[in-house]
């Protein structure tokens, strides 16, 4: 089994991408092992699974099980792009990129037992065309929010970034319509964007939330900070219904900045005005903060922690840097000889939280606890009080205020759990 189960885990919608593109003769079952036990027993003639850096190890160990009763595997996601050659190790066949292209050649090579080694998804040029087929997820225990995609990659390139890497610097769009038609047919849950950057284009992304304005729907995304420079689409992000928006603050250091080729990023002043200007309109902010970067310092902890809980951040994630591999930072540091472990992903050792390369400011282990510290002051009953006493965006209207409180209990609780524990089985 498993060591770690998640009680934040979400939709892996590329699963309902394949379903929809699987045709109907073929018998599927569905199984999250993040979420539920695996059934090893049930018979099957085909397995795909879909992972990446940190799921890896499991991955291989599930496949593993399958191929030693002679089940091929089809593997794909972030880390058997980045890597391929490791994933045909443990794999039959390997899909690099997007599934969408190949997965209908998959199903015919396989059906001919012809699988090759490895498929190559590339789009065809004119957007993502993607369908979804949600009822995969039927019965399965996920953070109540629905999942929606209008785009992948994103136009800023950070050094610490496996999106950058697996997209290859490219920006894929679904039409406006596509995106409103499925969101259109969701429940009431809170509609999250899963793209990594939702401010791809300010024309059709103002097309997009003038479009969501209609379907009353609550929703959440990821987008850079400076659409906060934009009152217009500020004000539409308000009227379509955006209660929470994460901002990747990341460091307040210029020099770090620079190193991560984020220099754009703002400083500590214009991230208060930027906040200000988001709550103002009801929406609440996720702030993430990386450290580890050469500049760090331990009092920069301190910085960021006073920061997010006086700006009252909806929530904050501060993680010790993490050294992707297919990244320019894996590259650097590999180059610099500063990783502690080659391949952290599969190093019996490494655990969640612990520090994988030489920082240069003080101690992998200080690096460990600082962070770990950090955590645990953001997520103390005391912060989410403090945190909750926010009426103009965390605690606005029943729906933020009831997620808000979800959320932060379900995020304190999954830090601790998760904290220490190995990768792979226990």
């Amino acid at each position: 089994m498993a060591s770690y189960r998640s009680g934040d885990a979400m939709q892996p919608l590329v699963f309902a991408i394949l379903k929809s593109l699987t045709p109907k003769d073929f018998e599927i079952s569905f199984y999250d092992d993040r979420v539920e036990e695996l059934n090893f027993t049930e018979p099957t003639d085909l397995v795909a699974i879909t992972c990446g850096t940190f799921t890896a190890k499991r991955a291989y160990q599930i496949a593993g099980y399958y191929r030693k009763k002679n089940v091929p595997v089809v593997m794909g996601g972030y880390h058997p792009t980045l890597l391929p050659d490791e994933a045909k190790l443990f794999a039959d066949a390997v899909i690099i990129g997007s599934a969408e292209s190949v997965w209908q050649q998959v199903l015919e090579d396989f059906q001919k037992n012809e699988l090759k080694p490895f498929y190559h998804g590339e789009n065809d040029g004119d957007g993502l065309h993607s369908s979804y087929d949600y009822s995969i997820f039927e019965g399965k225990k996920y953070f109540p929010v629905n999942l929606v995609e209008w785009g992948r990659g994103c136009r800023h390139h950070c050094d610490f970034c496996s999106v950058q890497a697996f997209n290859k610097g490219k920006e894929m769009l679904r039409p406006v319509k596509d995106v409103i038609a499925d969101i259109s047919k969701l429940d009431n849950k809170p509609v999250f964007f899963v793209d990594d950057n939702l401010y791809h284009d300010k024309r059709l992304f103002r097309d997009l939330l003038i479009d969501l304005i209609p379907l009353k729907k609550r929703w959440a995304c990821q987008i850079s900070v400076e659409v906060t420079h934009d009152e217009e689409l500020l004000g539409l992000m308000q009227q379509s219904g955006c209660m929470m928006a994460l901002l990747g603050i990341e460091s307040f250091d210029s020099g770090n900045l620079k190193l991560m080729n984020k220099s754009w990023n703002f400083d500590i002043g214009k991230y208060r005005e930027a906040i200000q200007r988001l709550r103002e309109r009801h929406i609440m902010v996720y702030g993430t903060f990386i450290f580890g970067y050469d500049h760090d310092t331990p009092e920069d902890f301190k910085k960021s922690v006073d920061f997010a809980i006086k700006s009252k951040l909806f929530i904050a994630n501060f993680n010790p840097l993490y050294p992707m591999p297919g990244t320019k930072l894996y590259e650097r540091l590999e180059a610099e000889n500063r990783l502690i472990y080659q391949k952290w992903w599969l190093d019996p050792d490494f655990y969640y939280g612990k520090t994988m390369f030489r920082p240069v400011p003080f101690s992998p282990e200080d690096l460990e606890k600082h962070c770990l510290d950090a955590k645990r002051k953001f997520n103390s009953f005391a912060s989410i009080l403090y945190r909750a006493r926010d009426f103009s965006a965390n605690l606005h209207g029943k729906t933020n205020a009831a997620f808000f409180l979800l959320t932060n209990l379900t995020n304190r609780r999954e830090i601790f759990k998760k904290q220490g524990k190995k990768l792979g089985t226990s």
